[in-house]
Parts: structure tokens; C-alpha cells; sequence
């Protein structure tokens, strides 16, 4: 895998979870600090609780995206129940047709990086609704070999993956976000309301 798409992947996830975090209101504005990322203002949060929880979440990804097994990542804002009410969902894809020489200093890759914070933030009025005892919780799906490499990984037993069972409401809304290029890989970025 291209250590080069794993880096620059984690990094953007990374800022995308925090905005998320920040825009929907999850927790109070007062836990998170304003950065500056790809020429954007960006929001992240400092509560060691939920930045040790997003850290363990990144480090099984970048597992997945080693092995190329990525297939989707989905950030749910839960109610209390922890059932889902908006997904921010990232697909991944593999480019086939990848040249290595084009954006070989990733800026189309920064400039949809950015487009995609402008785009998140500038849809802050649809998450104004939201009950006030809300969650989030992180969705990696993957295949089955690469749960068990995962949860073998001395780095990362204490953060057990959890297979999932329950089945899932269909959207009633999809709002479509970004489509990035990353290197040899599309992600489709869109939001679901449920």
C-alpha cells in the first residue's frame, strides 16, 4: 500500500472527525481549539477521552488501509440509545487508473481536502435539531481476515473492534459532500439522515 495515501488519509479523517465533532454539537465548543489545515480554519477537540477514542479509531483504519481492505468508514451521531441519526459516510474506492506522476505534489488532493471543510462547515443549519444526549460512534467495515489481524495487534487489544448486528433504517435523506482523490483511491464522502 502507498504509505504516502495511508498518511495523508489519517490526516484528513482525523480533521474530518474533529469538524464533525464541532459542527454537530456533540460536545460544547468551549472543549475545542481552532487550527489551520489546508488553508482552512479547522476545529479540534482537546478532551483526552475523545481524542484517545478517535486515536484508537485512526490506528485500526490505517490497519485496514494498509492492507487495502477499506471499504467504508461511517461517523454516526447517535442518540442516547446509540442508534444513529445522521451518518457521515467516507466509501473508498480503488483507482484502477491511477498515474503516478499526476498530482505528484498532492495539490488537487489539498484543494478537495479543503473543499470538503468549506462544505461541512457551510451545512451547520441541518444539524440544529439534533436531541440534546448525543453521541457518536465510529463504523470501520472491512473484511473478516483483517478484524482478526486487528484484533491480534498487540498495539490495539485494548481497543477491540465489535462486530456489529443490528439492521439499518434507511436514510431518509443522503446529501452527497465530495468525491476526493487520494492517490490511487476515490472516496465518496455524503452525509445520510436517518
Amino acid at each position: 500500500m502507498d504509505p504516502c495515501f495511508v498518511d495523508v488519509t489519517l490526516e484528513f479523517l482525523a480533521v474530518a472527525f474533529h469538524s464533525i465533532l464541532f459542527y454537530t454539537r456533540i460536545y460544547h465548543e468551549n472543549i475545542f481549539e481552532m487550527r489551520r489545515k489546508y488553508n482552512f480554519v479547522v476545529y479540534h477537540c482537546f478532551h483526552p477521552e475523545v481524542n484517545r477514542y478517535i486515536d484508537m479509531c485512526l490506528k485500526s483504519i490505517a490497519e485496514c488501509l494498509k492492507s487495502d481492505t477499506m471499504q467504508r468508514i461511517e461517523f454516526a451521531t447517535t442518540d442516547e440509545e446509540y442508534k444513529p441519526l445522521i451518518k457521515f459516510v467516507f466509501d473508498f474506492e480503488k483507482n484502477f487508473t491511477f498515474d503516478d506522476t499526476s498530482d505528484a505534489y498532492l495539490i488537487n488532493c489539498e484543494q478537495n481536502l479543503r473543499a470538503f471543510c468549506l462544505k461541512l462547515s457551510s451545512m451547520v443549519h441541518r444539524f440544529v435539531n439534533l436531541p440534546e444526549n448525543k453521541s457518536f460512534t465510529i463504523f470501520i467495515h472491512t473484511n473478516e481476515s483483517t478484524v482478526v489481524n486487528i484484533s491480534t495487534n498487540p498495539d490495539l487489544e485494548e481497543f477491540p473492534l465489535v462486530e456489529v448486528d443490528f439492521k439499518q433504517k434507511e436514510a431518509e435523506t443522503i446529501i452527497p459532500i465530495r468525491r476526493l482523490t487520494i492517490r490511487n483511491h476515490n472516496i465518496d464522502t455524503y452525509i445520510e439522515f436517518i
